[in-house]
């Protein structure tokens, strides 16, 4: 810590060294293992569009076959980068065309179908084999055409992340993620390495980004490595795929509430597209409601060219962008007659994101991955009588990361990141309130406390850089250890990040894992606009330390057990002479259990729990308090069954400890600062000492699926809460406080989906 520019400049200069010294044609290229690719499909008959089960596909290159399950579905998994042949072979049935190569690439999974004409010819089947990945501490990988079936979520993977072990949300009406303890805003999205600045639509309501474009998802729930840097607690990898190679396709969903679209195909022999789009369409119907100036109105796309420039060299250009607006108009019966808050309230958020990478193997031993991209941000609010708040921030990142491969059981990585964020900020607004402030849900906030008008404009420059050694010593033994280092010109300071992990293959087939980090975070802008904040915050730490446990129980089941600690120091909270300090600390501390169950592609189940505790001590010598975050016990369990190729059930259920509160234990007669009426105003209790009742709740959905050659049409219903259970989504109170009242959420939901594939 405290090593200025100076040790900045030198870290930089080893790095420097480091990737020009790994041109060195120290190893033999052929032991370098590049990261691998899946193929998954299905055969279809083409006069009646059934799925074919028990038919040969076998990957000539490779040397591999597979047989397809009863849905007529097959997968290579863990193939090398390149291009492979496909050859089927089924009774009584042949190739209606000429098939293309399929094109693997590394870290991506291909799909195709196939369509076999009826003749009358019989072949021998042929063997299947496979190979399997070693795991990553802490890291969860998700196929999106397997978690897109979860109920409840209506197809939208970012949706289903809340069915993985450690993650809870707040309420159904808010998507927004609690992983192992830890707020929301500490997490990062990415969308192929370009930050994704808000991932869901109004905090929840349907995620920001098509899920018919994604290929896999990767969750790192803490204790992750090097490669990852300042600002983040977890992280959600969002990977996008190509666009199909073969032909022109797309894909539709209509539903009641927004409608959204993919077109996809090739560019040539070495390239692909794809642009998807979302809008919701309540505002285009002709409802009035006086007390609405502008329905809930979002919208979304996401666009991608891919291209190969050479074997060595694939280079991706991709934009994507969002925006969410709403008004309403408050009278002052709907602020208990408080004029400074009666009148307008408007929100309105909006990101776009434009990016551009190259992976490159120049040689056997060398990957590099160079990416650039451009993002802009804005948030409006405006409330009342003259309440405002408008942040405009613009950001501009570069990254480099390398990978040099010694031989198959030692690599060297290393990266830098160089970014410069501007941000425009304007408001007339109280201070931002602390998480655990009870005084935040109530409107006497806007009423009692002190408006400050900010003009804030400001370049914040990150540089950041790693290095990291992984390293297989032994056939049971894997260790990895990493370091980096991070600059902020507003703290002007380099903090120091040593990560680590240790794997150990134990006997009988389980697999043990430690992990451990040191992670910071920055200050938010409105803790250091002058006149606002205080500028010379530091960054906040943390320390993660995790253990987990893994076992293969057979084939189809595995399960795991993952211990974590989460240590925070010099958390930023509100200070009554300096606005805010370094001064609060805590800690989240858990136990997760996970059993995975899957037959082929036509059964997978989940049960997943999690016991947590996380709490925090906001100044020196106040009592500790539960996290706003905690959620004690959450169990899931997730089942989805093909009853037949076309027909699928699928069933979630869910509980969750009900959020903690802080009661209002008396109530005390203020006159309005402008009327000068009398207004009762809470007296609070500790914080976060009561809790809401549990949630529980019971998702089904059902989908059908009509297929005719190369058309698929699909039908899907689903029932949110199917026993209508009253969940509690907070606690609300009478005029003068002497009796509370609950506000509830969702009440049992249908949810009719209409899909067109071709």
């Amino acid at each position: 810590m405290g090593c200025g520019i100076k040790g900045l400049s030198q870290y930089l200069f080893v790095v420097l060294l480091f990737a020009l010294s790994i041109y060195s044609p120290s190893a033999d290229p052929q032991q370098f293992i590049v990261k691998k690719g899946d193929i998954r499909g299905a055969v279809y008959g083409q006069e009646t569009g059934d799925r074919l089960p028990n038919t040969t596909v076998r990957l000539v290159e490779a040397g591999q076959s597979a047989l397809t399950d009863e849905n007529g579905e097959f997968r290579f998994d863990n193939l090398l980068p390149g291009d492979y042949t496909l050859t089927v072979i089924a009774v009584g049935y042949r190739l209606l065309e000429e098939a293309e190569p399929v094109r693997v690439r590394s870290d991506e999974m291909v799909e195709v179908k196939i369509y076999l004409a009826p003749v009358d010819v019989m072949l021998d089947e042929v063997e299947v084999r496979s190979q399997s990945i070693p795991a990553t501490v802490g890291k969860q990988t998700i196929g999106v055409m397997e978690i897109k079936r979860i109920p409840g979520s209506a197809g939208d993977a970012l949706r289903a992340l809340q069915a993985l072990p450690g993650i809870g949300v707040a309420n159904d009406f808010d998507g927004q993620l609690y992983i192992r303890g830890g707020a929301p805003e500490d997490n990062r999205f990415y969308l192929d390495r370009a930050p994704l600045f808000y991932p869901y639509h109004f905090g929840g309501f349907v995620s920001t980004v098509n899920s018919e474009v994604l290929n896999r998802i990767d969750v790192y729930a803490g204790g992750f490595g090097a490669e990852y840097g300042a600002d983040a607690q977890a992280v959600i990898d969002i990977y996008s795929r190509r666009g199909r190679e073969d032909r022109v396709g797309g894909k539709f969903n209509v539903n009641l509430l927004y409608s959204e679209g993919l077109l996809e195909g090739p560019i040539g022999s070495r390239g692909a597209w794809y642009l998807a789009g979302r809008r919701s369409y309540i505002d285009l119907f002709p409802l009035e409601v006086s007390r609405v100036t502008a329905f809930p109105r979002f919208w979304d796309y996401q666009a991608k060219v891919s291209y190969d420039l050479s074997e060595n060299h694939q280079f991706n250009v991709k934009a994507f962008a969002a925006d969410d607006i709403m008004g309403f108009r408050l009278g002052l019966a709907d602020v208990e007659y408080d004029p400074t808050l009666a009148g307008s309230l408007d929100l309105e958020g909006r990101f776009d994101v434009q990016a551009a990478n190259l992976r490159s193997t120049p040689t056997n031993q060398l990957t590099s991955h160079l990416s650039i991209s451009r993002a802009s941000y804005f948030q409006g609010f405006s409330f009342g009588q003259g309440l405002f708040l408008r942040a405009e921030p613009v950001q501009y990142e570069l990254r480099e990361d390398l990978a040099y491969r010694l031989n198959p059981k030692h690599q060297l990585e290393s990266g830098v990141l160089i970014s410069t964020t501007r941000w425009n900020v304007e408001s007339f607004f109280p201070r931002i309130p602390d998480e655990g402030d009870p005084e935040a849900s109530e409107s006497q906030y806007f009423t009692f406390q002190e408006k400050v008008a900010v003009d804030f404009d400001r370049r914040f420059n990150f540089v950041e850089g790693y290095l990291q050694n992984r390293y297989d010593p032994l056939s049971f033994l894997s260790v990895t250890l990493g370091l980096r280092l991070d600059y902020l010109n507003i703290t002007d300071r380099v903090s120091v990040g040593p990560r680590g992990s240790l794997g150990l293959k134990m006997p009988g087939g389980s697999e043990l894992r430690f992990a451990y980090g040191r992670y910071e975070t920055s200050p938010y802008f409105w803790q250091i606009a002058p006149g606002y904040g205080n500028p010379d915050l530091k960054e906040n730490t943390a320390t993660h330390y995790v253990l987990e446990l893994e076992r293969e129980i057979s084939a189809q089941t595995r399960l795991k057990v993952a211990g974590y600690q989460k240590d925070f120091r010099d958390l930023i909270t509100r200070d009554q002479a300096v606005g805010y300090l370094n001064q609060g600390q805590g800690f989240a501390r858990g136990v997760e259990l996970s059993l995975n169950h899957r037959a082929g592609n036509r059964f997978f189940s989940w049960a997943n729990y999690t016991y947590s505790v996380s709490k925090r001590e906001d100044r020196p010598g106040e009592p500790e308090r539960l996290y706003s975050y905690d959620q004690t016990h959450v169990a899931t369990l997730t089942t989805s069954y093909m009853l037949t190729p076309t027909w699928e059930i699928g069933v979630k259920w869910q509980y969750r400890t009900g959020n903690p509160y802080t009661p209002v234990v008396d109530a005390e007669i203020v006159p309005h600062p402008v009327t000068r009426l009398p207004r009762y105003v809470p007296v609070y209790g500790p914080t976060n000492s009561e809790r809401v009742s549990p949630f529980h709740r019971l998702d089904l959905r059902i989908s059908k699926m009509f297929i005719y050659q190369r058309w698929r049409w699909g039908i899907f219903l689903e029932l949110l809460n199917a026993y209508n259970r009253k969940n509690v989504l907070d606690v609300d109170y009478n005029r003068n406080y002497t009796e509370e009242r609950y506000l509830y959420q969702l009440p049992i939901v249908p949810y009719l989906g209409l899909t067109i594939e071709f």
